[in-house]
């Protein structure tokens, strides 16, 4: 995975040049808060041409899509798992629609469903960027190792990690029309055919 956001994204938040030796620390920091942000909305923002999921059947007639294909921009195919094309589908409300059900022919060989689509962003939005500066500003303020901190009489806790390395409320609260929610569905993930 690589960062949403760039080193330089970082320093016109802060205003300010970086010098080299600060580039490596931002740098880490980029990346791991691009993929705290990535497994909390469940999505690389990221865009994806004839990308496959492997679907389980459902009974009923909606097959809800999976979040990592979302936003999606079109079907290409829809197949049962023995390869059989399925065209008697529609596409509505982040699911694909069938008069007839989700449930495999009769011949028993086709135990899942095969959706072709493209899907993603075309690119980062703005405010999943500005989120990950913002997080890495407030990681930068910090020092390691340091729990508590006191201004006045100055005093400072130490432990083994820093409580800052996760996404702060305001993040999360920030990122929260980003974070797909569908129905539970259980996926496969495939690359091909």
């Amino acid at each position: 995975m690589s960062s949403l956001a760039t080193i330089e994204d970082v320093a016109a938040r802060i205003g300010r040049p970086l010098i080299e030796e600060e580039k490596p620390r931002i740098g880490a920091f980029l990346l791991d808060v691009s993929t705290l942000v990535t497994d909390y909305c469940g999505t690389d923002f990221q865009r994806h041409d004839d990308g496959l999921a492997v679907l389980d059947p459902v009974s009923g007639v909606e097959l809800p899509l999976p979040r990592f294909m979302l936003p999606l921009t079109s079907v290409i195919e829809v197949r049962w798992g023995d390869g059989t094309l399925v065209e008697d589908w529609s596409y509505s409300r982040r699911s694909l629609w069938r008069a007839g059900g989700w449930q495999p022919p009769a011949s028993g060989k086709a135990r899942t469903i095969t959706v072709r689509a493209s899907y993603g962003y075309p690119a980062v939005p703005p405010t999943v960027t500005a989120v990950i500066c913002t997080e890495v500003i407030r990681w930068l303020a910090v020092q390691p190792g340091v729990t508590a901190e006191k201004v006045g009489e100055l005093e400072m806790h130490y432990g083994t990690a820093a409580p800052t390395q996760s996404l702060s409320p305001a993040a999360e609260q920030a990122l929260r029309n980003h974070r797909r929610r569908v129905a539970s569905t259980h996926v496969r993930r495939s690359h091909s055919l």
